[in-house]
């Protein structure tokens, strides 16, 4: 009979172990921070290496899901081939054989010393990296003792025939026992929770070895489910082809072995004596099976998957984001590279739909270009206000003091390049009020404003020489050239002021001006904003 002390000590055990799993990523992910992109760049020229990686990464943060997002950035982002990463997601099996190889032994002292200790460097030490080691090692002692409640709520099932009955039915019809552990892991969303359920009802004696392989092998299939079907609406085309391999790696392993199924079962009852080591060997051995038959196939896979799946044809009129994705926002590390990326895209994107096309505006007022002005300008504010939703949810999770300043930074700079988009937008109305109500400007006034122009226009291109190289060099000559901004902003206005002081010293020059006068003057002021804009972004940036 199932007692209410029995769900809640079962509900709990689970919590701690979620919890302990989380708590443990998160610190190693904060130990670990912008280093992650290096290491990974450094160890992934070679498949194999790639999958080593996958392993020790998936280990370190505790979650595959964690590495595959991880993997996705780097292939979008041209640091990674396919091949490669579907190295890395190989390796994430093994990775989360070795998570569950972990939690199957019976260490509660050991993890109840590491709480202890990690208390002392949490809360005693208190300096930055003894805090993310304190949370690490509390982390991964809650695993444990949420292990221990998750067995102890199912030791008074121990006795009793009815439950024992229902559980080998798993092992007499295993496509059933594949089918319920597909079933369950995806609706739990965590392979190594719903595997931890099982090491603790092995423990109490509750499945046979005829059970647990099936429900171990339906455990690989179920924990791909929630990624496959996140990944059919993803944006990004390699996140389902990653996410498609991923199934594959699994479902044809698991033919495979239910083929040969009672040989299988007797290799694992061999490895081992006691249940518990039995799931966690289960979970292993299929693992190295699905590495051995995918290893040496993985470039043919990527050239299938490409092939099947090709990249889409984008439209021109719908807005999406470039890079960034809400699954990076598990991974900060990965999040702000993401909104970089699209930082960097924007301001690219300004100069190809505005800054180059202001020109024709300028000299000709056409409701063409004016429109097509208008139009980018939405695209840079949509942009933008996914980007500043984006860097805000980041910025209410667990990120390191750099992350949290790099992220404010980010933001600064987003805002600057919206704020530059306006004052396009804004010279091209102005220009076409200009060109419509037939106002007089000299030409020299134009001539003084294409130079203002030109020296905008280079500093802007230097800027994004800044965001693809971030060479302080780049950043020096942007701020000497801000003078040069200024020399051409003071010789436009100056010129205007001195004709009209000639003209006439009495009275004050701002009142003697001409409605071209007062244009020019206007276009003049947006270009020296544009030009702060600039030198605010370099300052951030510095």
């Amino acid at each position: 009979m199932i007692s209410l002390s029995m769900v809640m000590q079962f509900l709990g055990g689970l919590g701690l172990f979620l919890y302990g799993v989380n708590t443990t990523s998160q610190g190693l992910q904060k130990i670990a921070a912008n280093k992650l992109k290096n290491i990974l760049e450094s160890l992934t020229r070679r498949t194999w290496a790639a999958t080593l990686f996958g392993i020790v990464m998936t280990v370190a943060l505790q979650s595959s899901a964690a590495t595959t997002v991880i993997v996705v950035e780097f292939v979008n982002s041209g640091l990674m081939t396919l091949t490669q990463a579907l190295g890395i997601a190989l390796g994430s099996i093994i990775g989360t054989s070795i998570v569950i190889q972990l939690i199957s032994f019976p260490i509660l002292d050991i993890a109840l010393l590491f709480i202890f200790i990690g208390f002392i460097f949490l809360l005693i030490l208190r300096t930055q990296w003894t805090k993310l080691v304190g949370q690490a090692l509390i982390g991964f002692g809650c695993i444990f003792v949420g292990m221990a409640y998750l067995s102890g709520a199912f030791a008074p099932m121990r006795n009793s025939p009815q439950v024992s009955e229902f559980l080998s039915q798993f092992g007499l019809n295993p496509i059933l026992g594949i089918f319920i552990s597909v079933l369950l892991t995806a609706l739990i969303q965590s392979s190594a929770a719903y595997l931890a359920i099982l090491i603790s009802l092995s423990s109490q004696g509750l499945l046979t070895i005829e059970a647990i392989v099936p429900l171990v092998l339906g455990a690989h299939i179920g924990g791909t489910i929630t990624t496959l079907i996140s990944s059919l609406g993803a944006e990004r085309i390699d996140a389902k082809r990653l996410a498609i391999a991923n199934s594959i790696f699994r479902i044809v392993p698991v033919l495979i072995l239910f083929a040969f199924l009672p040989y299988f079962e007797k290799l694992v009852e061999w490895s081992a004596e006691d249940l518990p080591r039995q799931v966690a060997n289960t979970h292993l051995f299929s693992a190295i099976l699905m590495v051995i038959t995918f290893l040496p196939l993985n470039r043919i896979l990527a050239q299938v998957l490409v092939k099947l799946i090709p990249q889409r044809k984008e439209k021109d009129l719908e807005l999406r984001t470039k890079y960034i994705t809400k699954e990076a926002l598990e991974v900060p590390t990965v999040a702000l590279s993401q909104a970089g990326q699209e930082i960097h895209w924007l301001g690219h994107n300004i100069l190809d739909n505005m800054l180059q096309i202001l020109p024709r505006a300028l000299s000709t007022g056409d409701a063409r270009w004016i429109s097509e002005l208008e139009k980018a300008e939405q695209r840079v504010d949509w942009h933008y206000a996914q980007l500043h939703n984006f860097l805000k949810e980041l910025f209410g999770g667990n990120m390191t003091r750099q992350q949290i300043v790099e992220n404010h930074n980010l933001q600064l700079i987003a805002k600057e390049l919206e704020s530059i988009a306006d004052c396009l937008v804004t010279m091209a109305r102005l220009a076409q009020k200009i060109h419509i109500g037939k106002i007089f400007v000299a030409r020299k006034e134009w001539v003084l404003l294409e130079e203002l122009y030109l020296v905008v226009a280079d500093n802007y291109l230097a800027l994004l020489r800044l965001f693809d190289s971030k060479e302080p060099a780049i950043a020096i000559r942007i701020n000497e050239a801000h003078s040069g901004i200024i020399e051409a902003y003071n010789r436009l206005q100056g010129d205007i002021v001195c004709r009209i002081q000639e003209d006439d010293n009495d009275k004050d020059w701002k009142e003697n001006l001409s409605a071209g006068q007062n244009a020019i003057i206007e276009l003049g002021n947006l270009f020296y904003k544009i030009g702060e804009h600039i030198a605010s972004i370099v300052k951030v940036m510095s």
